[in-house]
This record gives structure tokens, C-alpha cells and sequence, in this order.
């Protein structure tokens, strides 16, 4: 644990002059962090040339893809002698947590490096241009984030601020991002990253920090309750659920890029649901008619059973769905309850064994015989 001293008021360079420290030293065979291109496109990439550095943005608050579907991508099978430092937010960590826990992505090939974060916009939606200096106001303006509308949906209800899990965690919130940030390093991993860094080792969190981070939870931790308690007066009850999902096209883009969505092949995209047209007159013929495209709603409640322990309401479902269904708020709603029954937090510890494969016999009681 320890204060990395910024230099020249510039806390983005600080890091990609960390970054290509390692990729020169060959800590790590390459980076997979945000970046905007020439073009002025943000994305993340993976980069394995320091002299490219310059296009690395770590702070960009700008969310296209969980960064953990990208992590399953290129490391799913282990491979030696190769090591890969993924730079993502938290609940892009909890996801590969998740994933590692799934047998999804190689633990031996991947370095975790959490990154502090107050929230994300979707692309073009409101979010800062993406520039050094409207990075570092970004990062300073501290206290406008819990008032920031332009947030993606999940953003809004999100009390996970900071890593849970990381083999390096670098923070801003509660610092002044001009001056220093804060590291923390959680195992050998870590530590060997910030070998040779010029940093000041602490004891404690600084009170700053620990005290931003926690009115800043507070105030998630209610504008979930309240964003929960109205989806409740419109969403509970068959009928109401039918109409929430009224207008889903059954693109399943849903499915397509949630992070711990990971099965090669889907019921919902068999040949199961390949019926002729003698067999969809059968069908319509029983009730006399059918909405079209049909079993959207099984899609939904389906994946949401399948999902909701390892969901992290990163809400990239949300930002992908084209009917603009508010998925957030209702996997924000059903996975913690799901969790919290099993007393279990998605992407909090690789120690903590998947829900579904752990059997305790005291569990559940209240629903059997005592």
C-alpha cells in the first residue's frame, strides 16, 4: 500500500510511463487497457509495443464492451511463459473473477490491475471528450459524480466504486489526481509490478479516501433503493412483467455481451426454436393468437435464472438492447437477492466457491421442514 506521486500534474502519463516500464522490462507480454486512437475512437486494445503508449487511456470513463468478455476472448486456455496485465474497472473484475471461477479464463495467464471507478458513459452519450485534459478534469471534479445523469444506467446504482479483487489496485477517489494516487498491491503479483516505482509505502488508507468512498457508497446504496422500489410498483406481477418486456425483439443481444454469459452453444439460439410453418399454425391454432417473435419473455426469465449469481449489473445489457428495456435496475434487483440468499457477492474472492456448486445442509431451512 502506498502514495504514487504524479508527475507534472499529468496522472495519465504517470501510468502509461509505468505501463511501458513493464511492457520494456517484460513484466508482462502485453496490456489490454482503454485507449483512444488517432481517430479519436475509444476502445480497449491489447498492446504489446511501449512506443504506442501514448494511445492508452486507463481513466477513460467510457464503457462499449465489459472488458472481462475481452479477457475471456484471449485467455481462456493457460499458456506458459505469457502474461497478460488487464487494466478494467470493478465490476469488469468481478466478472473475470466469476469467469475464473467458471473455468472460462486462464488465472496463471492474467494480472489483475482495478482501476478506481465513479462511473462510465455509454459512447457519444454525454461523456467528456477524450483528451489528456478533459481526463484530468474528469478525474477532479469528484464531486459532481454522484449528480451525473449522464451515466450509464448501471452506473448510477453502483456501490462497488473500488476493486474487490485486484492483484494491483490504483485509486483516485478521495486523492487529488494532480498530486498522487493510491496503490495497493494484494499479492507477489503486485508487488512485483511496482518494483522500481517511485512510490511512498502508508500504513492505512488515507482518511480522505476511506471517507469519500464511503458517503460515496451511501448515496449509490440509496439511489438503488429507490430506483429498485419504483421498478417494484411497475414491474411486479405477471401482467406488469409481460408489459416490461413488451417490446423485446428477441435479438438476444442481451445474452451476446454479458460478460459471464458463457456458454458455447444457447437453448434460446437451437434448432429448438426452428418450427415450420404447419407448426406455428398448430401453435397459433390452440389460443388464436400468438405474439410475434415468440418466447421472449421465456428468453428473459430463463437467463435471468441462469445469470443471477455470478451477475456483476455491469448493465452492458441494458446498453446494448435496442428496445432500451430497463435491464439494470431488474438484474440489479434480482441478483443481489439471489446472492444475498447464499450469502455469497459475485467477483468478491476467488476463495468463495460458485453458489450452485456448494451444498450446505443448513440452507434454506425456512423453505422446508425445520
Amino acid at each position: 500500500m502506498g502514495i504514487l506521486q504524479v508527475k507534472n500534474k499529468a496522472p495519465e502519463q504517470t501510468l502509461r510511463d509505468i505501463y511501458a516500464h513493464w511492457l520494456k522490462a517484460k513484466r508482462v507480454s502485453a496490456l489490454l487497457v482503454p485507449a483512444v486512437s488517432s481517430l479519436g475512437v475509444a476502445a480497449p486494445v491489447l498492446i504489446s509495443d511501449p512506443d504506442k503508449i501514448s494511445q492508452v487511456s486507463p481513466f477513460l470513463p467510457v464503457m462499449s464492451v465489459n472488458g472481462a468478455s475481452i479477457v475471456a476472448a484471449i485467455a481462456a486456455k493457460g499458456v506458459p511463459d505469457t502474461k497478460v496485465a488487464a487494466v478494467l474497472r470493478p465490476c469488469e473484475l468481478r466478472a473475470v473473477v466469476e469467469l475464473i471461477k467458471l473455468q472460462q479464463v486462464s488465472r496463471e495467464n492474467i494480472v489483475l490491475i482495478g482501476m478506481d471507478c465513479p462511473g462510465t458513459y455509454k459512447l457519444g452519450q454525454g461523456s467528456p471528450s477524450s483528451t489528456s485534459a478533459s481526463t484530468l478534469t474528469f478525474l477532479s471534479a469528484q464531486d459532481g459524480y454522484l449528480e451525473d445523469k449522464n451515466f450509464r444506467a448501471a452506473c448510477q446504482m453502483c456501490e462497488f466504486p473500488t476493486p474487490l479483487f485486484a492483484d494491483l489496485s490504483i485509486g483516485f477517489l478521495g486523492m487529488n489526481p494532480e498530486e498522487s494516487l493510491y496503490v495497493d498491491a494484494a499479492n507477489e503479483e503486485g508487488e512485483s509490478l511496482l518494483e522500481g516505482v517511485d512510490m511512498t509505502p502508508i500504513e492505512a488508507v488515507p482518511d480522505e479516501r476511506r471517507n469519500y468512498i464511503n458517503r460515496f457508497i451511501e448515496v449509490r446504496q440509496r439511489v438503488a433503493a429507490d430506483k429498485i422500489a419504483e421498478f417494484d410498483r411497475i414491474g411486479l406481477g405477471a401482467e406488469n412483467l409481460v408489459r416490461y418486456f413488451a417490446n423485446c425483439l428477441n435479438c438476444h443481444n442481451c445474452m451476446k455481451v454479458c460478460p459471464v454469459c458463457y456458454c458455447r452453444e444457447c437453448f434460446f439460439e437451437s434448432d429448438v426454436w426452428e418450427r415450420s410453418l404447419d407448426e406455428q399454425i398448430r401453435m397459433v391454432s390452440r389460443k388464436g393468437l400468438n405474439r410475434m417473435p415468440a418466447g421472449t419473455l421465456l428468453f428473459h426469465l430463463t437467463r435471468m435464472n441462469h445469470m443471477m449469481t455470478s451477475c456483476v449489473q455491469c448493465g452492458v445489457c441494458e446498453d446494448s438492447c435496442p428496445a432500451g428495456i430497463g435491464l439494470s435496475v431488474l438484474f440489479k434487483k434480482v441478483s443481489r437477492n439471489a446472492q444475498a440468499e447464499f450469502g455469497y457477492l459475485s467477483g468478491r474472492s476467488l476463495d468463495e466457491p460458485l453458489p450452485l456448486t456448494t451444498f450446505r445442509e443448513d440452507e434454506f431451512r425456512h423453505l422446508g421442514e425445520e
